[in-house]
């Protein structure tokens, strides 16, 4: 990787609307099978208002945001070469359909 990007910030990826469809198809693909993430009526029941993503749904937030620095040429990252170490998420509620999410 190129040493004269260390420090370099890239911009805010353009807000993310979580849909229901994504929310079911990632649910699907994880084997989540709470009526909570694939029955609006289910999650509204419980209180929400919409279905519930899993909460590694945040994973799809992150990785279209890093798509900027991991196909900028510039940088020259070999995402191939790449070890990814830790990631963790904080929430303060669960994610839902319907919600509008930036991630900087």
């Amino acid at each position: 990787m190129n040493p004269d990007f260390i420090g370099r910030t890239y911009p805010a990826a353009p807000a993310y609307q979580v849909g229901r469809e994504k929310v079911r198809e990632f649910a699907t693909a994880i084997g989540e099978t709470s009526p909570l993430c694939h029955d609006p009526a289910a999650a509204r029941a419980a209180g929400y208002p919409d279905v519930v993503a899993p909460p590694t749904f945040a994973f799809v937030l992150t990785m279209r945001a890093m798509n900027v620095a991991m196909f900028d040429p510039q940088l020259g990252l070999e995402y191939a070469l790449a070890v990814h170490g830790e990631q963790h998420f904080a929430y303060r509620r669960p994610i839902v359909a319907g919600d509008e999410i930036s991630v900087a």
